[in-house]
């Protein structure tokens, strides 16, 4: 099946990114609040794929469309390590997991896709879950500075994603390194202009910690997502990446004392099934 094996690993990668909050706050815990801990994870990546590049001689090659994606990819990057230090980790996953909705509209308004009814589905299921999640509350005094950068981050996702599926076949490395460039870029934007916090911690860990994880968890993961991002149309990813709902939610409800009642179990399961609906008859009629 051809989209077997990109819709695996696109799978796989978003499980993990579920898990993208546990070095975040761990550098917020170190004295790296704010924008600084995405700045620190996205700059240890950058590090990484520089001694890649130069130690493989791997050139640096890229066609403007797709460079723009990765680009608007590394926004909605630095956007979301931002948001989670100033929201509650389950209300900025599920809230950048609007990406499907965008990514439908684009894929309608400028790829030429039709319009159905399990597309009308996906959309209702997903604004209504995201409603549910927010607590039934639509009021923009409800939406804290963190909600606005989750909601942001999902819209720069799917533009992104658009952009790099229709843009030339480039190599992953060279969409990874303009993403994460541009990922710690608009992460110094934040934290040099948005709300005033400094760094405060040691300095020699954050940066040790930034660069591990920089290399060892940012960069597989970031490579993993935009090879398939070049192979899946760009509701496809997003709808598959809602994977990161499980892992996330499930994470960030275990471990931090957040709240997470009924509503918000309920907005999960309908943006799931949102996810569900758009993936599996799209699988199976490749099959």
């Amino acid at each position: 099946m051809p989209l077997m094996a990109p819709a695996l690993i696109a799978f796989v990668a978003a499980a993990l990114w579920g898990i993208w909050w546990i070095p975040i706050r761990l550098l917020d815990s170190l004295g790296f609040a704010g924008a600084w801990g995405g700045v620190l994870l996205n700059g240890g990546a950058v590090v990484t794929v520089l001694l890649v590049m130069a130690l493989w001689r791997v050139p640096f090659r890229i066609g403007r469309r797709s460079l723009i994606g990765a680009m608007l990819a590394g926004v909605a990057m630095g956007t979301y390590s931002t948001a989670i230090n100033y929201s509650d980790v389950v209300r900025v996953i599920l809230l950048f997991y609007l990406a499907p909705t965008w990514s439908k509209l684009i894929e309608w308004a400028f790829l030429g896709h039709r319009w159905t009814m399990s597309v009308s589905f996906a959309l209702i299921a997903s604004l209504l879950g995201a409603y549910l999640v927010l607590g039934a509350d639509l009021s923009v005094s409800g939406l804290s500075f963190g909600d606005l950068l989750a909601l942001l981050s999902g819209m720069a996702w799917a533009s992104g994603a658009a952009f790099v599926f229709t843009g030339d076949r480039t190599s992953s490395v060279s969409l990874t390194f303009s993403a994460v460039a541009a990922g710690c870029g608009i992460g110094l934007i934040f934290a040099l202009f948005g709300p005033a916090i400094a760094p405060q911690g040691n300095y020699t860990n954050g940066l040790l910690i930034g660069l591990a994880f920089g290399a060892l968890y940012v960069v597989p993961v970031s490579i993993m997502t935009l090879w398939s991002a070049q192979r899946l149309a760009p509701a496809v990813l997003s709808f598959l990446l809602t994977a990161e709902i499980l892992s996330g939610v499930i994470t960030g409800a275990l471990f931090l004392d957040e709240p997470f009642g009924l509503l918000q179990i309920i907005g999960a399961v309908l943006i799931i099934s949102a996810a569900l609906s758009e993936v599996v008859p799209r699988l199976r009629a490749q099959a």
